[in-house]
């Protein structure tokens, strides 16, 4: 690991994702470009927390079954400190309901499968800065 990577893993992402399967896959594929992903869970004091944690980005499953991911995320693009952090979420090509309420709420998503196939390189794109970052 060189400096550069060491000194990345300061850096964090918050992981909003309750499903096993995405939560380890989207742990995995953050830890892989040596940042800290942070799991959080809903709770009266999420954005709070993650006003704290200062994260350089935001993972969000919009069809989560213990919360809704689209209010969770609307309350975090009102949020001040939080309104700059770049986001990734998303639900399956079939949820047309949730596809619908985001476009409405002006929430940009990718497709689940997609997600799931293309993590490491989603989470990369998302996080425009990070190149610059951890340039040698």
């Amino acid at each position: 690991m060189t400096d550069d990577s060491l000194e990345n893993t300061k850096l964090n992402v918050a992981v909003l994702v309750g499903e096993d399967f995405f939560r380890k896959r989207t742990f995995d594929a953050i830890s892989a470009l040596a940042i800290k992903p942070m799991v959080f869970e809903l709770s009266d004091t999420l954005l709070d927390e993650l006003v704290a944690a200062q994260p350089i980005g935001i993972v969000v499953d919009l069809e989560d079954e213990n919360f809704s991911g689209l209010s969770v995320l609307a309350a975090i693009r009102a949020t001040p400190e939080l309104v700059d952090v770049p986001y990734i979420a998303y639900c399956a090509f079939d949820r047309e309901d949730i596809i619908v309420s985001a476009k409405a709420l002006g929430i940009t998503h990718v497709i689940r499968s997609v997600y799931a196939a293309s993590l490491v390189k989603l989470i990369r794109d998302f996080l425009p800065d990070l190149d610059e970052d951890t340039a040698d």
